[in-house]
């Protein structure tokens, strides 16, 4: 066997070894970023081959990942698949060889440096390209067949793991979602970071999930430019891509939103294609998840899959928050009339009070009781006296907080009314003087006296009750108040309206 040849086996046996020992090192590193600086500096230090970069395929582009040697300003460009020796690489599947790149027509220098070579080799898993593996020379030939093989063969073992890596983030985004469905009850909180962390794990340029509100979808949580600006706006159920998703009930993937009519922009710059996966739990239609990208065909099998996995998550956490939110509001709500309860009203009193104090915003109380209302059950029955309370609450909450009143502040906190007996009803009146509170007063007994007794089916005629009055007693915040002062003053109010013939309105 000639001297030559033995040095052809050894160099074979040595870059061989060089494989496993690249290979083991890319495997035990899972983190993405980390993972593909390992690589290009382990091809840099091992095998001598200084001008190297990784690019991903990223939808129809190639982008820039991590390099040694070339300059760092390069790393996130990015090169159409197709374009150059490196996107022809990449689209055909195959590696290229350029032995002599001044009499290459299509190449594209992305560095300032002169390259005499070039060699590319497509990083593919599974039969789909992931990125291109790129090796530049300032000489030319310098690179040879025995060459493209090997990196041929590491090129197979990158793509093993960037697949794990990205199999891995996913299961990671997955659990951890999973884990924060039991901690997160507030589905505001839980939906910012579903989108943020697919968002960021996955690289789309945009993420938002969209609960159906009626016949419309709601913006819940947006990840992207402009995120903020989408949180409360509504797309028709049937309109655009997220509208149809929801209709049909089945995942749209649009490669190109500049071809449909009916895409409805989100804002950002240059979108080119979205995915929309509907949000369903037990055949009921709650949302729509969806995510965009500036990359044309951007969406494959996968990210369909994942989505799929991801609105199931997110359908559990809109289920679990809707339960919270029924319990929570069972807890703080009147069975029979439908208003804040007696330990509701307490709490919002404090918060409201503690707020008048320190800003000295005017604050007031109106505490209205229902007259003779012990006459009403007694000749009418239980049944009657209920609905005529029924009747006196959604009155009252139809009619407090008008904005047309001038004593009132536009854009105030509205009003909040409770039961606060059993035919007493309080209503707290932020920002509101004692003048306003009047006015407000005064109407809602009027609204007593004349409609609730008809709208609750009284008996007309002598012997029976067939008008409903209340008096009420208003007072507002004082320097020096206490919350128990403030509800005894608006107490002894409504006692004196009481006392001074009822069905009025008595302020102290």
């Amino acid at each position: 066997m000639g001297i030559k040849k033995i040095k052809s086996l050894f160099c074979r046996s040595r870059k061989n070894e060089l494989i496993y020992e690249i290979g083991a090192q890319i495997s035990a590193e899972l983190d993405p970023g980390r993972l593909l600086q390992l690589i290009v500096d382990s091809i840099k230090s091992a095998l001598g081959f200084s001008f190297c970069a990784i690019l991903l395929k990223e939808g129809n582009e190639l982008v820039i990942r991590a390099v040694t040697e070339y300059s760092e300003d390069i790393v996130g460009r990015k090169i159409p698949l197709g374009e150059g020796v490196t996107g022809r690489c990449a689209l055909n599947k195959e590696e290229i060889l350029v032995s002599d790149l001044s009499s290459c027509g299509y190449y594209i220098q992305i560095d300032e440096r002169i390259f005499r070579s070039e060699l590319d080799v497509p990083i593919i898993f599974h039969d789909t390209v992931l990125g291109v593996l790129n090796l530049g020379s300032e000489r030319r030939n310098a690179f040879s067949h025995n060459d493209i093989q090997f990196m041929k063969n590491l090129g197979n073992q990158i793509g093993v793991a960037l697949h794990n890596s990205q199999v891995l983030s996913q299961m990671e985004l997955l659990q951890g979602i999973g884990m924060k469905l039991v901690s997160i009850i507030k589905p505001g909180e839980l939906f910012t970071l579903i989108v943020t962390e697919t968002r960021q794990r996955l690289h789309y340029d945009s993420c938002a999930i969209l609960e159906v509100n009626g016949d419309h979808l709601e913006f819940k949580a947006s990840s992207g430019e402009f995120s903020q600006g989408l949180i409360g706006l509504q797309i028709p159920i049937g309109k655009g891509i997220t509208g149809r998703c929801a209709l049909e009930k089945q995942v749209i993937n649009v490669e190109d939103v500049r071809l449909d009519p009916g895409y409805i922009p989100s804002g950002i710059q240059d979108i080119r294609s979205e995915i929309a996966c509907p949000i369903v739990s037990e055949g009921s239609l709650l949302g729509v998840l969806t995510v965009e990208s500036k990359n044309v065909n951007a969406f494959g099998a996968d990210d369909i899959r994942l989505l799929s996995i991801l609105s199931l998550q997110v359908a559990v956490g809109m289920r679990n928050a809707r339960m919270y939110a029924e319990i929570e509001k069972l807890a703080i709500t009147d069975p029979l009339t439908g208003l804040f309860n007696y330990r509701y009203f307490y709490q919002r009193l404090g918060s409201e009070f503690a707020r008048s104090q320190r800003y000295h915003h005017p604050l007031s109380i109106i505490l209205i009781d229902l007259d003779d209302f012990k006459k009403i059950n007694d000749q009418c029955g239980h049944l009657q006296g209920d609905r005529v309370l029924r009747e006196a609450a959604l009155a009252i909450r139809q009619n407090i907080r008008r904005y047309d009143e001038p004593l009132i502040i536009r854009g105030a906190e509205l009003d909040i009314v409770s039961r606060y007996g059993g035919e007493e009803f309080i209503i707290i009146q932020p920002d509101t003087p004692l003048e306003g509170a009047l006015v407000c007063a005064e109407r809602l007994r009027t609204m007593l006296e004349t409609r609730i007794g008809a709208q609750a089916g009284l008996p007309y005629n002598e012997n029976s009750p067939s008008r409903v009055t209340g008096s009420i007693g208003v007072t507002a915040f004082c320097e020096g108040d206490t919350m128990e002062s403030i509800i005894k003053r608006a107490d002894m109010a409504m006692y004196q309206a009481k006392e001074q013939g009822k069905n009025r309105v008595v302020a102290l």
